[in-house]
């Protein structure tokens, strides 16, 4: 690892996400450790060179570093923190994004080898996964292309479909591969995700949302708990916040603005609620 970590920092001179020759790959560095931080991590998959970083959902926390790799299946809300930084010795991972159309071609071209889990109950969308020799030697050959421009648009792709065959063989594969192939109730759960994603500040109503998954009141309300560690409506607030927060720090200067924004009708109660969740009132993230 001391050797991807050397390779990571010379392609990433910058403290924070550095992007690279490679589509939908980045490297991210970080010189300190960090403060929780919240954030919406898409559908990827995280591979750290050196230092640690924690990714909490709800009450269960999902530790990724050289020896544990994190993919995330849904879109969520999480609760981040760098634990293991310094500028000696920087906090170094691989970001790479992907789409399940991706997945259901190398679904296709595997055959029964990657079927799908359809039978497994729901399980966060989140999780952390033993790092393995065969991901650690294709994360070295994808760094190795960034030294071979010409070489990036034949060798690339492949790279990146070989380190996905890998991941939906891992632990948490079957709840990736049920999302792409459209069964079970991962599907459904994914379904209603995208729903929440496409327009947050929609007015949800539970029963809504169960229809779109095809599943009783009941039997979503779990399900959807147990994907998210939250409740649908709990989801959709902390998605608002998170977007008006996002909002506010990119220099919207009004915040009754940012609250009917995101779908609130009571600015206080947007600023209580806001508070809540990111520590500062969010008239503080305001220009002075």
């Amino acid at each position: 690892m001391r050797e991807l970590a050397a390779r990571c920092l010379a392609r990433a001179p910058l403290d924070g996400g550095n992007p690279t020759a490679i589509e939908g790959l980045s490297i991210y560095r970080k010189n300190a450790a960090s403060r929780p931080v919240n954030a919406v991590y898409e559908r990827s998959l995280f591979l750290v060179a050196q230092g640690r970083k924690q990714a909490r959902v709800g009450d269960d926390t999902f530790v990724y570093d050289p020896d544990h790799y994190l993919v995330t299946s849904v879109p969520l809300p999480v609760v981040t923190q760098i634990v293991e930084a310094s500028a000696a010795r920087p906090f170094l991972s691989l970001a790479i994004s992907f789409d399940l159309e991706a997945v259901r071609e190398i679904m296709s071209l595997a055959g029964d080898v990657l079927a799908p889990c359809a039978t497994e109950p729901p399980q966060r969308g989140l999780a952390s996964c033993p790092m393995t020799a065969e991901l650690r030697g294709i994360t070295g050959r994808l760094l190795d292309l960034l030294d071979r421009p010409e070489d990036v648009p034949v060798l690339a792709p492949l790279c990146m479909r070989e380190l996905l065959y890998h991941v939906l063989k891992g632990p948490r594969g079957g709840f990736l591969r049920a999302v792409a192939r459209g069964d079970g109730q991962q599907r459904a759960i994914a379904e209603v995700l995208a729903t929440i994603h496409a327009d947050c500040t929609k007015a949800f109503a539970v029963a809504e949302l169960a229809s779109v998954a095809g599943m009783s009141e009941s039997v979503f309300y779990e399900a959807f708990k147990s994907v998210t560690a939250a409740t649908p409506m709990q989801y959709v607030k902390r998605l608002r916040l998170q977007e008006a927060h996002r909002q506010l720090t990119l220099g919207l200067n009004n915040v009754s603005g940012a609250a009917f924004g995101v779908g609130y009708n009571s600015v206080s109660q947007f600023s209580r609620e806001f508070t809540r969740v990111f520590g500062a009132n969010p008239s503080t993230y305001l220009p002075r």
